[in-house]
């Protein structure tokens, strides 16, 4: 792996730590708004906040594409299309599990499991270069 692209790597998954760090906090916040907030311009800023650190999640990995070579774009395809097929075998499981009972997930739960097993992958990837 070249120094550079594992500079950018490096630096992706700083950047994402903090960001997603930020997510996860203003998610329960979110979270928890939701059942001890009465309706207010408060807890509808509170609710709609993790949406700015949730793209920029997004925007951070493509632009951590962006800047690597060829190697790392497939090795980072192939994460982003692993973590797809485990949220949809996740998804397809826990619909059946729902309708014997299990609670409701939120969507919002869901596509944390996409980002754990991208991240995952890209650490490996930083670790074995492979």
């Amino acid at each position: 792996m070249q120094v550079e692209t594992r500079q950018a790597l490096i630096i992706w998954i700083r950047t994402f730590g903090l960001t997603m760090a930020v997510y996860m906090a203003l998610l329960a916040a979110a979270t928890r708004a939701l059942t001890s907030m009465g309706a207010s311009p408060l807890r509808t800023a509170v609710i709609l906040a993790p949406i700015l650190p949730g793209l920029a999640l997004i925007g951070l990995t493509v632009r951590a594409y962006g800047r690597c070579d060829e190697f790392i774009r497939l090795r980072m395809l192939r994460a982003a299309a692993l973590a797809a097929m485990v949220v949809a075998a996740f998804a397809l499981i826990y619909f059946f599990l729902e309708l014997l009972g299990l609670p409701h997930l939120s969507t919002a739960w869901i596509s944390n499991i996409v980002w754990v097993v991208f991240v995952a992958q890209m650490v490996r990837l930083l670790a074995t270069g492979k």
